[in-house]
């Protein structure tokens, strides 16, 4: 089984991949072979998570954003199928349903890979919002049940329900300065503010 994840830019460090194999190792129960990072900037924006789907054509996936919150053992979020987030039933409706915060797939899913270089052009200026509406748009997927909300409606207190949840528009509370409950669940270190 395999861990993935992406950084790129400078909006998150070592620090941060560092804190996600941290919280994954010591909270959330799962068991892997290999902890991949991919950091190949192609495109400067989420597409280039993209690049997963041709790199890693075997076994079973899962691939979580660096701007994730693990603090409990997680539920089974290994999947056959390509399966995302459906985050439309803790936000205001948008572009997309979609949340690509965690990702899993089993075997070869590069047609994901294939078909947006086909075209990438098109692709990266029809869905310049992010690449969650091109999956919605052009590719098939399955959804998981309610298993990862925001941390903007748990911001002050620890969800008893969830064992995981996406930052976010709100990645910054990982930054020197900011506290709360999360913090226990993080690497101590000074040297997490990004750029």
């Amino acid at each position: 089984m395999r861990i993935i994840c992406c950084r790129f830019g400078k909006k998150f460090t070592d620090w941060h991949v560092d804190n996600l194999k941290h919280m994954i190792d010591k909270y959330s129960g799962l068991f892997y072979t290999d902890f991949e990072v991919i950091e190949n900037d192609l495109y400067g924006n989420w597409y280039n998570k993209l690049q997963m789907y041709d790199k890693f054509r075997d076994g079973e996936n899962l691939y979580f954003d660096l701007d994730t919150l693990i603090y409990d053992k997680l539920p089974n979020l290994i999947r056959k199928d390509f399966t995302l987030l459906d985050d439309s039933w803790w936000r205001e409706p948008a572009h997309t349903p979609l949340n690509s915060s965690i990702v899993s797939w089993t075997g070869d899913v590069s047609h994901i890979w294939k078909k947006f270089k086909s075209n990438e052009k098109q692709y990266l200026n029809k869905y310049n919002k992010g690449s969650d509406e091109f999956y919605f748009k052009e590719i098939e997927y399955q959804t998981y049940d309610k298993v990862c909300p925001s941390i903007k409606n748990y911001i002050y207190e620890k969800p008893k329900d969830y064992s995981i949840l996406t930052l976010g528009q709100m990645h910054h509370i990982l930054e020197k300065g900011w506290t709360g409950w999360w913090s226990d669940y993080l690497i101590k270190s000074n040297a997490h503010s990004s750029a």
